[in-house]
């Protein structure tokens, strides 16, 4: 048998205390709550103090326009507000706050002081609280501005008190959100002291950049790329990090939709596809952007926090916010090979071999009037770069170069002269010796910034990483990682045209039975990227074509990692299934780290390094180019 229970109306504080619960959850809240209130005060300086991470006591004090004894007394009541007058205002927001609930939730649960002032007024209005009972409201001495003071938060809810965390982990989230207030507004100085240690400052100077790098430090905003984008319904604005300042969260991340801090999957989703290939994917980018969208199109009223906000059109925001990264992260360098071939003479246009061990000087110009002996005889290593640097046996006609394992589409034909002498490296140095001044092999791109500046490869070192050097910066680059980015790139231009070769003999690979099975599924997929390949029984497969750059020595090892990769990944999707493919193609086809470069094959590794749209990582998140400038080495050796 059911009981009706009796219903009744809750007294003013207990409601308050139920509404505390999805107001107040932690210290960081109550810290949320009040300098959100001071911004919408107009407030140009906030100064946060807290001790023992908040949970004894917050104060919070602004330059704010401050309130009237009467203002004072109803800001205290619930659903009191100045932010809104009727329901229709909720679609035209231009504040942080419209609920009405802070002030008194806050009060409800801890010893609670509010001292107000406008700056017309000649005194000030005191308020305190006690867990929701009201003590005493006097006039008294104060600046212009609010001050609230919160101390003993959760005495009289033992329950909530015992889920906070420590104090140490409670300051480290009040140190977050403030980090993030104050990058939502950088025209607002912010300050933060915890147990009398000042652990945060802006400059509040109305400068993004400024304010990024007094949160964050001169390293990150060094590494900042702008982000600068106004479509038809959106504008988006802020910067973002190069794909080698990663974090291992989400925590370097903050979006901002209208001057408001909100988390969205949708925005995160377009920050993931827009530097996908290009960090692991045990790493987040660095972001701080600025959305502005019209009020009519999104409901900031869908979150007891007001930490999440709906849009009107999701699609919209994602395609605004993918092209404003994208094109913030494209071509930060575009090179100029042509222009800076140019500047060589046609004896610099010959195709060196390397020798033995060392490292190979096919570009440094030696004094036509000098006559150097030839070296004696040396076996020549397997050549690397076969496609484009065909080498012959000294003395012999250069054949033309062979467009088959790595790069189809060759720019620049070079015409080598018949017989050239080849120098060790020691030879080289004697030469350096001999001259006065030596041109190097330059090679011209433009930065972001479009200042023409030069670049060129030094040497090789462990036969894996190549030294490159401008006028005032070091570059030291992955050779594999670097090819990598290339091929990557120029098979994702190819889009459904990647060459492919036809094998003479087709290749018969053992798998198993589920493996025949997923093949067969994407067989399709697998032929517009150019690799022919069908089951010939029930665990193996036929493969009779492959793309034109993996080799058929690696032939059944991509094969068999394709599989691998196929029955580790359930319900891949065509895009995804391309992605890794061509992951693999460009991985598969790169040159490796081993192989002997000589000059001129650096100097064009670092040409079509530069030419594509993310020269700094590989397809996989790696590093493949990271710059030291002379600032950087001067630190260093200590000589600043």
């Amino acid at each position: 048998m059911t009981v009706s229970a009796e219903v009744k109306l809750l007294d003013q504080n207990t409601a308050n205390q139920i509404a505390a619960g999805e107001v107040v959850e932690k210290p960081a809240s109550v810290v949320k709550e009040l300098v959100e209130n001071a911004l919408d005060a107009g407030a140009g300086k906030i100064d946060v103090t807290i001790f023992e991470g908040g949970t004894q006591y917050i104060r919070v004090a602004d330059d704010g326009s401050g309130m009237t004894e009467a203002n004072a007394k109803l800001a205290v009541l619930r659903h009191a507000t100045s932010k809104i007058r009727a329901a229709e205002d909720l679609m035209s927001l231009h504040t942080l706050g419209f609920r009405g609930e802070a002030l008194p939730s806050i009060a409800s649960v801890s010893n609670f002081q509010l001292l107000t002032r406008p700056a017309d007024e000649e005194f000030a209005t005191s308020i305190r609280i006690d867990g929701g009972e009201q003590s005493e409201c006097q006039q008294t001495g104060g600046q212009a501005g609010t001050t609230v003071i919160v101390e003993n938060l959760f005495f009289n809810v033992p329950a909530r008190r015992k889920f906070l965390r420590t104090n140490a982990t409670e300051g480290r989230y009040i140190n977050e959100l403030l980090t993030r207030l104050a990058l939502s507004r950088p025209d607002v100085r912010f300050k933060l002291v915890s147990n009398d240690k000042e652990v945060l400052s802006t400059p509040g100077n109305g400068s993004l950049f400024d304010a990024i790098t007094a949160l964050y430090g001169k390293k990150v905003s060094d590494e900042l790329l702008k982000v600068d984008f106004t479509g038809t319904d959106v504008k988006i604005t802020g910067y973002i990090g190069k794909p080698t300042l990663l974090k291992g969260t989400r925590q370097w991340q903050t979006f901002m939709v209208n001057g408001r801090i909100i988390n969205n999957r949708m925005i995160s989703k377009a920050i993931d596809h827009a530097y996908q290939s290009q960090v692991p994917k045990s790493g987040f980018p660095f972001a701080v952007l600025m959305v502005e969208v019209d009020t009519h199109t999104i409901d900031v009223n869908v979150h007891p926090q007001k930490s999440e906000i709906k849009f009107s059109d999701d699609s919209v925001i994602y395609k605004a916010m993918y092209k404003a990264l994208t094109d913030a992260l494209t071509k930060p360098m575009s090179a100029k090979p042509q222009q800076a071939l140019d500047l060589l003479p046609d004896s610099e246009l010959a195709v060196f071999k390397p020798v033995g061990q060392g490292i190979i000087t096919d570009g440094m110009p030696l004094p036509k009037q000098q006559s150097v002996p030839k070296p004696a005889p040396v076996q020549q290593p397997k050549p690397a770069y076969a496609d484009i640097f065909k080498t012959a046996p000294a003395h012999e006609p250069q054949p033309e170069p062979v467009q088959s394992e790595v790069w189809k589409q060759v720019e620049y034909t070079y015409t080598p002269p018949k017989k050239e002498p080849v120098y060790t490296i020691n030879e080289v140095r004697e030469e350096f010796k001999k001259q006065d001044e030596v041109s190097a092999n330059v090679i011209g791109f433009t930065d972001t910034n479009n200042e023409t500046e030069s670049i060129w490869p030094i040497g090789q070192v462990d036969k894996t990483f190549i030294i490159a050097q401008s006028e005032d910066t070091l570059y030291l680059i992955d050779q594999h990682a670097a090819h990598e980015r290339i091929l990557y790139d120029k098979f994702v231009n190819a889009h459904n045209n990647i060459p492919a070769q036809t094998m003479l003999m087709p290749l018969y690979i053992d798998v198993t039975a589920h493996d025949t099975e997923i093949i067969e599924k994407h067989r399709e997929d697998f032929s517009r990227l150019g690799v022919d390949i069908e089951p010939a029984g029930e665990a193996l497969l036929r493969v009779s074509s492959l793309p034109a750059d993996i080799k058929a020595d690696g032939a059944e090892d991509f094969i068999r990692e394709i599989t691998k990769m196929l029955s580790e990944m359930k319900n891949i999707s065509p895009s995804d299934l391309r992605q890794n493919m061509l992951h693999m193609m460009a991985c598969k086809a790169a040159i490796k780290a081993g192989e002997v470069l000589n000059m001129r094959q650096m100097r064009q590794l670092i040409i079509d390094l530069c030419n594509t749209e993310h020269p700094f990582t590989c397809p996989h998140g790696r590093p493949c180019m990271i710059e030291i400038s002379s600032a950087e080495l001067y630190k260093m050796f200590k000589r600043t």
